[in-house]
């Protein structure tokens, strides 16, 4: 059902939707898509500061280790 709503939001389908279900079906189709790229931007930013953590918790086991790998 959520997927059906969705499509009917997409621009490309004005024509063919009702009056009273056309600003509401842009609305959904508008919201969906800014969730997907907040969430897009969210996993990047997870991600970058996972590689971060990582980088600085392996230098300090090298350090404590006496590596220099």
């Amino acid at each position: 059902m959520v997927a059906i709503a969705y499509a009917c939001g997409h621009p490309g389908l004005d024509g063919y939707r009702p009056a009273v279900l056309d600003a509401p079906l842009q609305a959904f189709y508008q919201q969906v898509n800014k969730a997907a790229l907040d969430g897009q931007r969210l996993l990047v930013s997870v991600d970058e500061s996972r590689a971060t953590y990582f980088k600085a918790y392996v230098g300090r086991a090298k350090k404590q280790l006496g590596t220099t790998e």
